[in-house]
């Protein structure tokens, strides 16, 4: 079968191209108020957004109204004077024809009407707050279930509306960042399961500023520090670690180099402590980052190690840990905290930590299986399980914690998520709650995580039920409750739509940082062969910029490498080799048949690279001329 090499063009090469068309098609015509340059979703992952363009004689400044389907769902946005207008619009409404309110400071207005199609994307299946309350604001939904179709990142108004919905990759969190633009996950996959290449800086209209690049790849989250640099949980790049996300980056802003590392092997040990979804590879599994500046510290959520870890940002020394310390080893005990009440329920396989300006510990308790270890008698069985929101006040000079406040128990299974979800806190006694990855099979709540149902029970979908629970709390009243299925969603953010001022800026986005250098190998033993491919194992190259894909499907801990001859350099040969292994994930991917081709992807680096290769590929003792040249 002949092997097929595609082009693919960076997402924000494709979206500097499509400003470019735009601006030119703009400066053709004379367009005015009365008749704009309306362009749907411009950048092409946001359907629910459009540009609105038109030229003034004299410098005017602009306010808009975005028309909700109720005046409280209305949104607002001012611009400064210029001539020439190019203003961004989000919060449309799909399947409708939105209109868009345009108020010069000379007094003249305009109605601006853009028809929206229907798109094919998850709904909320109730909605219930005060609009009073929740008006200016969406309450955004980062999408994480693998195997579903219509469970994109979303953003709904107070009555449920989508007013916002990115069609590119689920993400981890959406973070707003200080200049008004917000933090998703690149869209370009680094490793299996979930693994990308780094994050993207970008406005919800879904302009892409720039792609921070991280050698280890990314999951979960990040955070931005007060120097404005990012903090990013990470995998450690070299190729010899046998473990992942256990590593921790900070991205310089300006330039996306790596200017600190924080490995967690240096300061924890791997097995000990462990909770019920421990592996050996992935010990630790940090879900979250949150920097503290009063301490100067760092806090991480090992869900692996049902524990809130908490690091020196300058020394980079271990401070303190937070969980059941149940099998940690003595080396490790006098960092554990106890719990000052003994009927207290410990946190397990926890999400999202934060801490608050007093000093208190926030978390989203998952509470999966509450306890340690692999002890199938000591588990709480899902039916009699919950999950919640949790705070706890520490006393460092006693080592005790008392948790002090809860909101999620009393909800019972209902609201009970093996895995993702979050807290987060806007005032004292006002809380975000997110539930979101419940799951049933049957009506029967599982601990089995919403991707493993919907692949394990592929041909039963109506017996499965993935979703997920949005609340607000304040003085332990909910005054915000979202319900919505099919899929399971990382994480609940409130932001509004439009940011003051505006952060939207016309001009190219750029990559930063770099993806590192791939590692070669020891030149595996191969037959040279003038046969083709075997067509079962579908290969195909992909080119990107800055890096080569190699997806094919291949038979789990089978021998593949690639070989790269440089053609005017015929001695120069850089070997490769295509791990197979599968390192079960316990949050997306469920076991396979180990007699069956399972699909992999394996990239190589142009860190270092420069020329014309020939590829051959190696597949179980036999070398493969490709006949694909490959030109960095």
């Amino acid at each position: 079968m002949p092997i097929t090499c595609i082009e693919e063009k960076h997402l924000i090469n494709r979206q500097a191209n499509r400003e470019k068309e735009i601006l030119e098609n703009f400066a053709k015509s004379s367009y005015t108020l009365e008749n704009p340059y309306v362009i749907i979703n411009p950048y092409f992952i946001n359907p629910l957004s459009a540009l609105v363009c038109f030229k003034t004689e004299q410098e005017t400044s602009v306010e808009i109204v975005i028309k909700g389907k109720t005046e409280a769902a209305n949104f607002t946005q001012k611009f400064s004077a210029a001539k020439e207008h190019i203003l961004p619009i989000v919060g449309l409404y799909d399947d409708y024809q939105n209109t868009v309110e345009i108020a010069l400071s000379d007094g003249r207005t305009a109605d601006v009407k853009i028809p929206i199609k229907k798109q094919d994307v998850n709904r909320p299946l109730s909605c219930d707050t005060d609009p009073d309350y929740f008006k200016g604001h969406l309450m955004f939904l980062s999408a994480k279930t693998a195997g579903t179709n219509h469970a994109y990142s979303i953003g709904v108004d107070y009555t449920g509306d989508v007013r916002w919905m990115c069609t590119e990759i689920d993400s981890w969190n959406i973070d707003l960042l200080a200049n008004g633009h917000i933090l998703y996950t690149s869209t370009r996959t680094y490793a299996k399961p979930y693994f990308t290449v780094g994050l993207f800086e970008m406005d919800l209209i879904g302009k892409i500023y720039t792609e921070y690049r991280i050698p280890g790849g990314f999951h979960h989250d990040a955070f931005e520090l007060p120097n404005g640099n990012i903090l990013a949980a990470s995998n450690n790049p070299d190729p010899a670690a046998d473990s992942v996300e256990d590593y921790l980056v900070e991205i310089d802003r300006r330039n996306g180099q790596i200017v600190q590392a924080w490995n967690l092997l240096d300061l924890l040990p791997r097995d000990g402590g462990n909770a019920g979804d421990w592996t050996y590879h992935d010990w630790f599994h940090n879900n979250a980052v949150w920097y503290d500046e009063k301490t100067n510290s760092i806090s991480l959520s090992g869900r692996h190690k049902d524990a809130i870890v908490n690091i020196d940002y300058g020394s980079g020394q271990l401070n303190w840990i937070l969980g059941d310390p149940t099998s940690w080893p003595e080396s490790h005990q006098p960092y554990l905290f106890s719990l000052k009440d003994p009927k207290a329920q410990w946190h397990y396989e926890q999400h999202a930590v934060s801490l608050l300006p007093n000093g208190d510990v926030l978390l989203f308790d998952n509470g999966t299986y509450r306890s340690k270890g692999k002890d199938q008698g000591q588990r709480t069985k899902p039916e009699n399980n919950f999950s919640r929101g949790l705070v706890y006040h520490l006393d460092k000079s006693k080592m005790e914690a008392s948790q002090v406040w809860e909101y999620g128990k009393e909800l019972g299974s209902s609201f009970y998520s093996p895995y993702i979800s979050n807290a987060t806190y806007y005032a004292d006694n006002h809380f975000l709650v997110h539930s979101g990855g419940i799951g049933t099979y049957k009506g029967e709540h599982t601990d089995t995580l919403g991707a493993y149902l919907l692949r394990t029970y592929k041909d039963e979908p109506e017996n499965v039920r993935v979703s997920a629970i949005t609340l607000e709390v304040l003085n332990n009243e909910v005054v915000y409750k979202m319900e919505i299925e099919g899929g399971n969603y990382y994480r609940a953010v409130k932001m509004a739509p439009y940011q003051t001022p505006s952060s939207f800026k016309l001009g190219a986005g750029s990559l930063k940082g770099t993806l590192g250098k791939t590692a070669t190998a020891r030149p595996l033993e191969a037959v040279a062969t003038d046969a083709e491919v075997p067509e079962k194992h579908h290969l195909q190259f992909i080119q990107e910029e800055d890096r080569l894909a190699i997806k094919g499907d291949f038979k789990e801990g089978s021998t593949i490498g690639l070989r790269l001859y440089q053609l005017d350099r015929k001695d120069q040969v850089r070997h490769y080799s295509l791990p197979t292994q599968v390192h079960r994930a316990t949050t997306e991917t469920g076991p396979t048949d180990p007699n069956q081709l399972t699909s992999f992807d394996y990239y190589i680096h142009f860190d270092g690279l420069s020329g014309d290769y020939a590829a051959f590929i190696c597949i179980e003792g036999c070398l493969y001329d490709t006949k694909q040249t490959i030109r960095i």
